[in-house]
């Protein structure tokens, strides 16, 4: 059975801070349920917000969850719940990786994982592409072994959202260099490496990793509103049953 991860960024860097948040987040949907979940995700936009066509009003976390909206948007909080039962029902499994990086460029590489730091594994500008790097293998890491033990045999697709220029050309390159020229990307085996790409505003589950990003890097950024659907996303986390040095390897995680 195929799988979907649809992968989106988000960060939050405070005024006169030091240290910004960054989080990349992965929603995992099996493939043949995701056709269901479009269809639904469609109904539910229609009832909440009048909007019938696929491409009208594209899921964003930060227009679903600001603070404006958490102040007195009553309907959109509805909304954002809804959303999240819906997640639940089809068996959508939350991937995310979150780190608090210093706002020196010269510090970014430190305590990247051996081969990790080898090619870009993205391009949201030239001062975060390393920071992104990071947190992406973070997310392939707990994908993989998602995959290894709930679909054996099968290989995940990671789709991200479309961007203007070459900057899908780049985070391609920079993946494939990471599965095909270093040691800690060619031990992941249950992921297609090749990505793909799809315009956000067409995609419910590009939609629904953004909010994931935006909801998990704001709750760990300190935003406490944050804190009840920090915990819904939470709960639909990959949770592997193979202890670790005692530990559980779960899908979401806030490396130090």
């Amino acid at each position: 059975m195929s799988v979907l991860v649809f992968a989106e960024e988000s960060r939050w860097v405070h005024s006169g801070a030091t240290e910004y948040y960054a989080t990349v987040a992965g929603a995992a949907f099996e493939e043949s349920a995701y056709d269901e979940f479009g269809r639904r995700l469609l109904r539910l936009k229609e009832r909440f917000f009048k909007r019938r066509e696929p491409g009208e009003y594209p899921l964003r976390g930060r227009d679903l969850l600001n603070p404006r909206v958490l102040a007195g948007g009553y309907r959109k909080m509805e909304f954002v719940q809804e959303l999240f039962s819906l997640c639940r029902l089809q068996g959508v499994a939350s991937f995310s990786a979150t780190r608090k990086f210093p706002l020196r460029p010269e510090a970014l590489l430190e305590g990247l994982p051996g081969g990790a730091s080898a090619g870009a594994i993205g391009d949201t500008d030239a001062f975060t592409s390393q920071s992104v790097s990071l947190l992406n293998a973070y997310l392939i890491e707990r994908v993989n072994s998602f995959m290894l033990e709930r679909h054996p045999g099968e290989r995940a697709k990671l789709i991200f959202k479309q961007e203007e220029g070459r900057r899908d050309y780049t985070r391609a390159a920079g993946l494939m260099h990471f599965f095909h020229r270093t040691p800690y990307g060619g031990g992941f085996h249950g992921l297609l490496r090749v990505p793909l790409f799809a315009p956000a505003a067409l995609s419910p589950g590009l939609q629904v990793a953004d909010v994931f990003a935006y909801a998990i890097n704001q709750h760990h950024g300190g935003r406490r509103e944050m804190a009840e659907y920090f915990r819904e996303i939470e709960a639909m986390q990959f949770i592997s049953s193979i202890e670790r040095d005692e530990f559980e390897l779960r899908g979401m995680n806030l490396l130090e």
